[in-house]
């Protein structure tokens, strides 16, 4: 669960507030408010993750072993923990 901007209360979940990154607005569970994630957390994480999988790719063709390639799939996880999850929710206008 994660702090509502409007309560502070841990009243949004984990889903909510990685889908009110492109989706839908997050609703927190406490007071019923609505927040979002700003955009530019969303393309940092596509960012970090495309750079990410590119090493992986060098890595995979420089080892000629294709088993490096499973290595973004951590990857993706640690762009969507470093880039979305740690940024604060933001109140809708």
């Amino acid at each position: 669960m994660h702090p509502c901007p409007h309560c502070q209360h841990t009243g949004v979940s984990t889903l909510a507030k990685l889908g009110s990154a492109y989706f839908a607005a997050a609703t927190c569970q406490h007071c019923g408010k609505h927040s979002l994630i700003p955009g530019r957390a969303g393309h940092k994480a596509l960012i970090l993750w495309i750079l990410l999988t590119w090493v992986f790719i060098g890595v995979a063709m420089f080892q000629q072993m294709s088993i490096y390639m499973l290595g973004t799939i951590p990857a993706f996880i640690l762009a969507i923990d470093k880039c979305m999850l740690s940024e604060p929710l933001q109140p809708c206008q």
